[in-house]
């Protein structure tokens, strides 16, 4: 099958999901434990703020350092568990894509590999931090060598030249200052922006096969997992772009749902006014939010993933199948 030829890729991939039995249980099981979690999540993160809320005095100091630290670490959680579920998704989408019988057993591939899963999700953050890095490092020459940085300049110059210049929190404990300043700043912003999305979306395409040559491939390692992926991609990137825009009606939706998540802020640039609390349309909108996008992973996500499991096995080197997806019964 050749990856430049989206509409085959989308045709064989709808085949493929129509004629699978159980995928339609596989997602819902898949789609409910995500939004199940971020629902759980959201009930515990709005307890800990009423217990911290509660929680005053010195002699509470203690227990609301614990309760904080229990907020900040549910996220963390909840990144992991999605992570590890999406590797199992992944693998069982593949499983469909070949023609092969996929089942919720196989969603815990993620937790058996966890620790490759763990250190190949770690280079990759470490590589786009150096990108972001190197992008911030660019964009701030380039304006401060340029007229962009002269409206800072005409800020700042007061402060250095006056008594303040030896106060290095004078810019924040002044909030008309400080507005000034990123106002100022701006440009720069947009030039940061800018040259990261140039330097991070290559890097992006790089590794986008790497789930797929970790399910694949149980005995390599997270550098072996990347260099592949790489290798993989060399000359295909402008064609998986092209399996990526041919399936715009799914991102759109997706964009289209995740503007509901911000429902509570957007409302008043729209002139409504709703007449409960903050926090209830953070909520209600929150919950909006899931319900929409369990439904678009229950109805779509399917067809989606399983015709980029088909550019996968369109572009990696032929080869005898084996690992996790060819046959082990324990993991399908």
């Amino acid at each position: 099958m050749d990856i430049r030829n989206t509409k085959q890729l989308k045709q064989f991939a709808q085949e493929r999901v129509a004629n699978s039995q159980g995928q339609q249980h596989l997602v819902l099981v898949y789609a409910g434990i995500l939004t199940g979690m971020a629902l759980l999540m959201a009930l515990l993160q709005f307890l800990l703020d009423v217990q911290i809320g509660k929680t005053g005095g010195l002699g509470s100091m203690g227990t609301r350092s614990i309760l904080s630290t229990v907020k900040a670490v549910l996220p963390v959680i909840e990144m992991v568990v999605s992570t590890c579920l999406s590797l199992g998704y992944l693998s069982a989408m593949l499983r469909i894509a070949r023609g092969q019988y996929a089942s919720v057993k196989g969603l815990r591939l993620g937790f058996d590999r966890f620790w490759v899963l763990f250190r190949k999700t770690l280079l990759e953050g470490l590589i786009y931090l150096g990108a972001a890095m190197a992008a911030m490092y660019v964009s701030l020459f380039f304006y401060m060598i340029t007229p962009l940085s002269s409206r800072l300049m005409d800020v700042l110059t007061p402060l250095i030249s006056g008594v303040n210049a030896l106060d290095p929190y004078s810019i924040l404990n002044d909030a008309a200052l400080y507005d000034q300043v990123i106002g100022a700043m701006t440009p720069y912003f947009i030039l940061f922006l800018v040259i990261f999305c140039l330097v991070s979306i290559p890097l992006l395409f790089r590794y986008r096969m790497a789930d797929y040559v970790l399910i694949d491939h149980p005995e390599k390692g997270a550098f072996a997992v990347l260099r592949e992926s790489r290798r993989m991609m060399r000359g295909n990137c402008l064609n998986l772009l092209r399996v990526d825009l041919s399936l715009w009606w799914y991102y759109l939706a997706t964009v289209l749902i995740t503007v509901v998540a911000y429902g509570d802020v957007l409302m008043p640039l729209f002139g409504a006014d709703y007449s409960g609390s903050g926090d209830a349309a953070y909520y209600l909108f929150l919950i909006a939010y899931q319900i929409l996008q369990f439904a678009l992973c229950v109805t779509l996500r399917n067809r989606v993933e399983t015709t980029y499991a088909l550019a996968y096995d369109a572009i990696r080197p032929q080869e005898p199948q084996n690992g996790v997806v060819l046959g082990n019964i324990f993991q399908m």
